[in-house]
């Protein structure tokens, strides 16, 4: 194929591209890339039909305005490769299934990835940040998890919710907040997907002063829900600096993690070892894995 014939994702921007649009679609990137992540699984149907669309768009455009020969199997092909080849790609023998939520530049994505996971959706609203992101995984989040066109993009299909929700107060009606009360908030959100799709563990994360955010009472609330209303195992929130790790930076957070009722994890039973393995963690040399890098 010819040089001049290779197309990227980024062109898909493209303001002759986008005006030539009727309706121009903002997820069209991020259903693409999130496809071609997933097209050797049974997730890729969650995405099929509109990135196929953007595809088949795409090249049309190619076609008519640039007098280009491609067909959209070349295409497919090209953007695939692209995708695949990315400083931090998909464990081939992944164990488990996650969604990155405010997902930022991915440092859970690669947390996960490290520990043997597959990211099926990712959502990040600051367009800056989804270029980074962009580069280090091949894939485009989607953006508002607010909207609910965005949330009809998840997959039925993962074990875990990943999520560093930003810190807001809550409207709170009654002496304990509960899912209602958290209306209007980024959390309301995050709940409301762990309603619906109900996976096996959630791991939360938050600035350290939400354990005093509105007198404790914000927490409280996020507890009360997790717990009471979405029927979550969850341990008391640990705050950890990321210094303690090898990481050389002084970054207190709070983590909060949940397990899915039909795990059968309480307090008692499987699962707190957890405090040994943290312990074990915290004694070794933490650091994500660097990329085989090629000469310049």
């Amino acid at each position: 194929m010819k040089l001049k014939e290779k197309i990227s994702i980024d062109e898909f921007d493209g303001k002759r591209y986008q005006v030539r649009l009727v309706e121009p679609n903002e997820n069209g990137k991020a259903v693409l890339t999130h496809y071609l992540h997933n097209i050797h699984n049974g997730v890729s149907k969650y995405y099929k039909d509109d990135a196929l669309e953007v595809l088949n768009d795409f090249v049309t455009y190619k076609q008519e305005e640039e007098k280009l020969s491609i067909v959209a199997e070349d295409a497919m092909q090209q953007l695939l490769f692209e995708v695949e080849n990315v400083p931090f790609p998909t464990p081939e023998n992944y164990t488990f299934k996650f969604i990155d939520l405010f997902a930022g530049i991915g440092g859970f994505r690669i947390a996960m990835q490290n520990l043997g996971g597959k990211c099926v959706f990712t959502s990040e609203w600051d367009k800056e940040a989804q270029k980074t992101y962009k580069v280090n995984f091949g894939e485009v989040p989607f953006g508002d998890i607010t909207k609910q066109q965005i949330k009809n993009y998840i997959p039925e299909e993962f074990d875990l919710l990943c999520a560093g929700f930003p810190c807001q107060a809550f409207s709170i009606a009654g002496k304990r907040g509960g899912f209602d009360d958290t209306r209007g908030t980024l959390f309301f959100d995050v709940a409301e997907i762990i309603k619906k799709h109900k996976p096996k563990a959630i791991f939360l994360e938050n600035v350290k002063g939400l354990r005093s955010h509105d007198k404790g009472k914000t927490l409280e609330t996020i507890l009360n829900v997790l717990r009471n209303d979405l029927g979550y195992f969850v341990p008391e929130p640990q705050i950890i600096n990321a210094k303690n790790f090898g990481v050389p930076q002084n970054r207190e957070r709070i983590y909060i993690v949940g397990f899915n009722h039909n795990l059968g994890v309480t307090q008692k039973g499987r699962a707190f070892r957890s405090n040994l393995l943290f312990f074990k963690e915290k004694n070794k040399r933490i650091s994500s894995p660097i990329p085989n890098a090629k000469a310049a």
